[in-house]
């Protein structure tokens, strides 16, 4: 299901606070689009622990529940379903609207961070993530060189490469991507439907240096240059385009889009954090992304902490991102013939996006505290989301 989640979801899910300590984390979230599209309850564990010195280890799990709709082209006559698909459909019963899903996704991941005699740090990984059409594992590693016996500069170098496998019917296979054929007479589909499927992979490398600096006691800066590169099924098997549009003839084709079968891509981060006051911090953020899709994005991310006493953390932020579109995207019915790639995915589409975030904790003694964020996502297609994260922190 991982491929019909909104890019608002699949990053807020992915974002999790990481406390330098030993700590146990319980959290929740919760996400909403707005037109009844995308549902997300995720409830999280975090366990983070020091073992002496030389070693940390954290041990995180999540179990998401996804339900709504997603809009895609589909031939009405045979009902709003992502697999209404066909050649030579009636053009008047070609529709654009919300398509039902749901499905749930359990994921886990293990880290394990060595320092060394010189007090370099060794960081190794792995995740593995579940649904009933996507699996996902992943290793990784980083490497941190202090560059200064102060400790006040380092340079790090981290890699990691996800397995990823994609279930999809037979009848709805676009990609050269190479393929297992299974049986799913047993599996619930999406559609309510069975039969044979294959299961293509989908990889993905990712490899990123980065070097932090300590100005001063009070602030710091971090910037880094990533280098990612995809191969594999990466269509999106729940979205369709329509071909051949004819309002002559009344006639059209409703099939399924075709990415090519691979992505690399490349950019660059900063960060600055600095303390203003003994109470107030600012962070700000940049980063630049490129594609050989012709996606290029802009992200700027600003968040202020505010401590109130000994007990009280409130923080409030803005995050601005923009895109713009691939070069085989088009959203019109009478758009596309016998182009190879086609996508009318709005999550390939050129728009805006911010996001307001608020968030409080509350210490309620030195080992325990809650937290509660409240969070407000529009993009300039009509998407509007509010996502809501509240837990409990433990630190032993």
């Amino acid at each position: 299901m991982q491929l019909k989640i909104s890019l608002a979801a699949a990053t807020i899910i992915s974002a999790m606070a990481v406390h330098a300590e030993d700590y146990v984390s319980v959290q929740y979230l919760q996400y909403n689009e707005n037109s009844n599209r995308t549902a997300v309850s995720a409830p999280s564990l975090i366990v983070n622990k020091d073992f002496g010195t030389d070693y940390t280890l954290n041990v995180n799990i999540v179990s998401d529940t996804v339900s709504g709709a997603s809009e895609a082209w589909y031939d009405s006559a045979s009902g709003a379903s992502a697999f209404s698909r066909g050649t030579g459909v009636n053009a008047s019963d070609v529709k654009y609207g919300n398509v039902a899903y749901s499905d749930e996704r359990i994921a886990g991941g293990v880290v394990l961070t060595t320092r060394m005699s010189n007090r370099d740090e060794l960081t190794i990984g792995g995740n593995y993530s579940r649904e009933h059409d996507f699996d996902s594992k992943e290793v990784s590693g980083e490497y941190m060189h202090w560059l200064d016996s102060s400790k006040n500069s380092s340079l790090s170098f981290g890699a990691s490469y996800q397995f990823n496998e994609v279930l999809v019917r037979i009848d709805d296979t676009t990609s050269g991507a190479s393929a297992t054929t299974v049986s799913n007479d047993d599996d619930d589909d999406d559609d309510g439907e069975s039969g044979a499927s294959e299961v293509y992979d989908a990889d993905a490398l990712t490899l990123q240096l980065s070097y932090f600096q300590n100005l001063n006691a009070q602030s710091y800066f971090k910037i880094a240059a990533f280098y990612i590169a995809d191969s594999g099924y990466l269509t999106n098997p729940y979205m369709n385009v329509v071909r051949n549009y004819n309002e002559v003839t009344n006639k059209a084709d409703v099939l399924g889009e075709n990415r090519p079968d691979s992505r690399v891509a490349y950019g660059l981060s900063l960060k600055y954090a600095n303390a203003l006051t003994d109470n107030i911090s600012a962070h700000i953020g940049y980063r630049y992304y490129s594609d050989d899709w012709e996606i290029d994005s802009h992200t700027l991310d600003s968040d202020l902490y505010y401590e109130l006493g000994d007990d009280w953390v409130f923080k409030v932020g803005l995050r601005y991102y923009t895109q713009s579109q691939a070069k085989f995207y088009n959203a019109s019915k009478d758009y596309f013939t016998d182009e190879v790639y086609a996508s009318s995915d709005q999550r390939l589409s050129s728009f805006d996006a911010i996001t307001y975030k608020s968030d409080v904790e509350y210490f309620i003694s030195d080992a325990l505290s809650v937290n509660f964020s409240a969070n407000y996502y529009e993009q300039s297609t009509d998407l509007k989301a509010t996502y809501f994260m509240t837990g409990a922190t433990y630190r032993f």
